[in-house]
């Protein structure tokens, strides 16, 4: 069952590069300390699809933290390198938020 989230969370906001050094904007909010919603900005222009992507992407991860599943179940569909680095701005995302290793 998807998790309700109080209207009045906190969230934080910093910035992240992908392993080209692109540039992007990370917000995170919180309930009961742990990640419930992901906001991924940068990147690509309004309107494009890189935009769509991002945004597509932070709404899945959302739900999924809502609905209960684990980051080290989203993070292992990830795809990483030999050498553990991310190999695209999603494995960037899922390092990123993981606050509790």
């Amino acid at each position: 069952m998807r998790q309700e989230l109080n209207n009045r969370r906190p969230a934080f906001a910093f910035n992240i590069r992908d392993a080209n050094g692109t540039s992007y904007r990370l917000t995170t909010s919180f309930d009961n300390g742990d990640v419930k919603e992901v906001w991924v900005n940068g990147g690509g222009k309004v309107g494009t699809e890189r935009h769509d992507t991002l945004t597509e992407i932070g709404r899945i991860i959302s739900v999924a933290l809502q609905y209960g599943v684990p980051l080290e179940e989203l993070k292992s569909c990830a795809t990483y390198h030999s050498d553990g680095r991310p190999a695209t701005i999603i494995g960037t995302v899922f390092d990123a938020i993981n606050f509790k290793d």
